[in-house]
């Protein structure tokens, strides 16, 4: 029976997932909005984590230099000038108009915009890549600030006055809510920054654009930290955009703006800070769907794709579980964590305890009681669990990047079997934590006079900041060996799985931070955004790229284990800090006839895939 149940399980799940898909479109992020909706209870009051005042008083007049990118987009340069024509008020700006080579009337729409504004019309002579060409741009600029403007926005208030105000007072990257134009549309849709979610159906962590949500009265009619601000609309300041090394190269229009952001943060403590009391239009994907066919601009994304989670996907990971539980503002989720309980029928503690978690920690928490029907966990962020007979290996749908917890209590049965699935341990009070810390080997925190709510923070916030999530992946003859360190790594805190064998196509998950690999890989799919152990003898001929070359465990893991996590921890903390750009060369006092030979003799990463190499 005990092998039967999971194979059931799983069968009912692909049911159940098929279903929950055909209802949404097949489309699984609506899928999951679909089931948050339908629990979120009315009336969320508004989340003011982030909300920042900005003083209102003019700042003081510098030169904003406009950085413009186009490619056939005559007609809507002609309206981006209309509006700027007829909304601004700022005295001094320059306006640098990179074309890549454009056919159209763009030339004819310039002329006409230079008798109003001072246009520095810059003609490469080929198409770069978005961040390849904002990075010249921006070193020939002759402004102290920033302006990334896209060529299908269209000004609908005086918006440059309040962005240098913004950059002057947080130093940091500056953007608007912007109102998506659809073709077709009624009406726009409203932007108010760019967030993190799961894509548990492509084993990712994405990042979206960001709608006002339930929680985000607030947000999204005043100034406020977000993860990322769109390129759309972008602003900062030119040394410090120098410094950073701009925007990464390794791109092609896809997540520029998404790594700038990461970077700003990681490396230099900067904020992305959304001016969501002022607004643009934005024509949404007219330069882009203008630009290449669909087959390329696929390329070009998993190429993009790539990039970032090489450069970032640590971090993304880390950052992104801290702010969906409330431990990191600038990551903020615009939700909280939807939570499940699993109880016994008769819980009164537990229905008490969900009741509290709803009220400050939690979206929501739902109470799933015994029987097979409840253990569907779909949608569900943290496991809650006072039931020490119900291996999580039978619930369904449970998400990879849900946290499980065990709460244990006086007289329950034996948690032994089943408490390796549960990343943090809860007792009832300090006593029974330290009895159960030395009959499970591992810690277990004790709930003492604490509620429920300040106690699940803490210890969520401790284990996303200080602890790891780890595979060890092992194949046959090595199982104990896994057993063994796996053990010992829960033992110091962290949480730790064993897969089957480390030869499967997909053996890890995208909840991992270390994988500890006890064989080669061979074929299996591995992510770059993951610490990789080699705990193995070298093999000839074995190229895969290893963080850590630790050796067999031999026959004592814990003296393997130390020096390991040593070396495991600098790699977390160099992830963690991001990759470091080299600075961009100030060339403000650049002849203009000397800017299309610079810009010629700089080499393009990306011109492999545009064709142009």
């Amino acid at each position: 029976m005990l092998l039967i149940m999971p194979l059931f399980s799983r069968a009912v799940e692909a049911i159940e997932t098929a279903v929950r898909l055909a209802a949404a479109g097949f489309r699984p992020t609506v899928a999951l909005e679909r089931f948050l909706a339908a629990r979120r209870p009315a009336g969320l009051p508004a989340d003011r984590t982030g909300i920042i005042a900005l003083e209102t008083a003019a700042p003081p007049p510098v030169r904003v230099s406009v950085v413009i990118l186009t490619l056939n987009g005559g007609e809507m340069l002609r309206a981006l000038f209309a509006s700027l024509a007829a909304f601004n008020t700022w005295p001094d700006l320059e306006i640098i108009v990179v074309d890549h080579g454009s056919d159209d009337a763009t030339d004819d729409v310039l002329r006409a915009a230079a008798a109003r504004f001072h246009i520095r019309h810059v003609k490469p002579g080929r198409n770069h890549s978005f961040s390849f060409s904002c990075n010249r741009a921006a070193q020939i600029a002759r402004g102290d600030i920033l302006l990334f403007l896209n060529n299908d926005i269209e000004l609908t208030e005086d918006i440059v006055p309040r962005i240098v105000a913004g950059v002057r007072q947080t130093d940091g990257l500056v953007g608007i809510r912007l109102m998506h134009k659809l073709a077709g549309a009624k009406a726009p849709r409203p932007q108010i920054g760019v967030r993190f979610r799961w894509n548990l159906w492509q084993r990712r962590i994405a990042a979206y654009d960001a709608t006002p949500g339930p929680r985000d009265g607030l947000r999204a009619g005043h100034p406020c930290h977000m993860p990322i601000v769109t390129g759309a609309v972008l602003a900062c300041d030119r040394a410090q955009f120098l410094k950073m090394g701009g925007f990464c190269e390794d791109y092609l229009y896809a997540y520029e703006d998404v790594d700038l952001g990461l970077k700003a943060a990681a490396r230099f403590d900067l904020p992305s800070v959304a001016l969501n009391d002022v607004s643009a239009l934005h024509l949404m994907g007219a330069t882009r769907i203008k630009r290449a066919n669909l087959a390329r601009r696929r390329r070009w994304h998993r190429h993009s794709l790539r990039a970032l989670r090489a450069r970032f996907g640590y971090r993304i990971r880390r950052l992104a579980w801290l702010g969906l539980f409330g431990a990191d503002e600038r990551f903020d989720w615009g939700r909280r964590p939807a939570v499940a309980v699993l109880a016994e029928r008769t819980d009164e503690a537990a229905n008490r305890v969900a009741r509290e978690l709803a009220v400050e920690f939690a979206e929501f928490a739902d109470i799933k009681t015994g029987g097979f029907m409840h253990r569907n966990l779909f949608g569900y962020d943290l496991i809650l669990s006072r039931l020490s007979g119900l291996p999580l290996a039978c619930a369904r749908n449970l998400s990879p990047m849900a946290l499980s917890i065990a709460w244990i209590r006086a007289g329950d049965g034996d948690w032994r079997a089943s408490v390796d699935a549960y990343d943090i341990l809860l007792a009832d009070d300090a006593e029974l934590a330290s009895r159960m810390t030395a009959h499970l080997g591992r810690p277990v925190i004790a709930l003492g006079e604490r509620g429920m709510d300040e106690t699940l923070h803490a210890a969520v916030s401790d284990f996303l900041r200080r602890r790891l999530r780890f595979a060890v992946l092992s194949r046959k003859g090595q199982n104990a060996a896994a057993a063994a360190i796996s053990a010992a790594l829960r033992a110091a805190g962290h949480a730790a799985r064993t897969p089957a064998r480390a030869g499967g196509r997909r053996p890890v998950s995208m909840r991992d931070d270390v994988v500890i690999w006890l064989a080669p890989p061979g074929e299996a799919k591995w992510p770059v955004d993951a610490i990789h152990v080699a705990a193995f003898d070298a093999v000839p001929g074995d190229s895969f790229p290893y963080d850590v070359q630790a050796g067999p465990p031999g026959g004592n893991v814990e003296a393997w284990l130390g020096p390991v996590l040593a070396e495991i921890g600098d790699c977390d903390a160099r992830r963690m800090a991001g990759p470091e750009d080299l600075p961009l060369e100030d060339l403000r006092h650049l002849d203009d006839g000397a800017v299309v030979p610079f810009w010629r003799g700089r080499p393009d990463p990306t011109a492999h895939l545009t064709g142009a190499s």
